[in-house]
């Protein structure tokens, strides 16, 4: 199961725009309550609370690793 940047959903592109910002370092998966999670790590290595929750592991690494390559990606001012 492997995403495409065209498949994002607003969470994964926000979350996107804050490791681009500096507030978040990168997007991870947890877990919580039996579900996965996707999580954003800031600078000193805590994490945020969950964005989205998935029943299937690769579901949730696919959404984090989605939302780590479209941070790569250089915004332009516009979309702020």
């Amino acid at each position: 199961m492997t995403a495409k940047v065209a498949e994002t959903q607003l969470w994964q592109q926000n979350l996107a725009s804050l490791i681009r910002s500096g507030l978040f370092s990168k997007a991870c998966t947890g877990e919580s309550h039996g579900l996965y999670t996707v999580v954003g790590v800031y600078a000193d290595e805590t994490y945020s609370a969950p964005l989205a929750k998935y029943s299937d592991l690769r579901r949730a690494r696919d959404a984090a690793n989605l939302v780590n390559r479209i941070a790569k990606i250089p915004g332009s001012i516009e979309s702020n």
